[in-house]
């Protein structure tokens, strides 16, 4: 459990990393675009385009370090009138629902993104799988840490738990 709970935490410093770089670069983009276009009163189609696949990329890889931070939006104050078994179970329930639903994204975010291998972008002249990678990339991550969660919340006993982040 100490291992997986390493690999995590190292993959969310990275995640981190990656998400502070791409928004620093989408900022520089969207300023430079800006200047181009009210001051020299011209514009490229790149950095538009660079700052929409930069953003997705964001979203979904800010959405798995969320998740690993319990940090998503949570309507919960009917559960939390359940005993704590049954809050428990439904919490296991969601999870497991959750896993249902990340695996699905990804066999068909893997099957988009090979649909579109050839397809070349217009403004970055990219593959449009790049893009596209964004989705099982981003569920696999979401993926890993909802299992972290599960194998520490629910299946690893009590005494075994050496978590260093805690509750939800």
């Amino acid at each position: 459990m100490r291992t997986l709970e390493w690999v995590c935490s190292a993959i969310e410093k990275t995640i981190n990393f990656i998400i502070i770089v791409c928004l620093m670069m989408m900022t520089a983009v969207i300023f430079y675009q800006v200047v181009l276009r009210y001051v020299f009163d011209s514009s490229n189609i790149w950095a538009e385009e660079f700052a929409r696949y930069a953003f997705i990329w964001v979203v979904l890889l800010g959405a798995a370090s969320a998740l690993r931070r319990f940090q998503h939006i949570r309507i919960d104050f009917v559960v939390n009138l359940l005993p704590e078994r049954a809050q428990k179970l439904i919490n296991f329930i969601n999870y497991i629902l959750i896993v249902g639903f990340l695996a699905t994204l990804i066999k068909y975010g893997i099957a988009i993104s090979l649909k579109t291998t050839h397809q070349i972008s217009a403004g970055l002249h990219i593959p449009m799988s790049f893009m596209y990678m964004s989705i099982p990339v981003g569920s696999a991550l979401m993926l890993l840490f909802t299992v972290q969660i599960i194998l520490r919340d629910f299946l690893v006993p009590t005494g075994a738990n050496t978590s260093a982040s805690g509750s939800k």
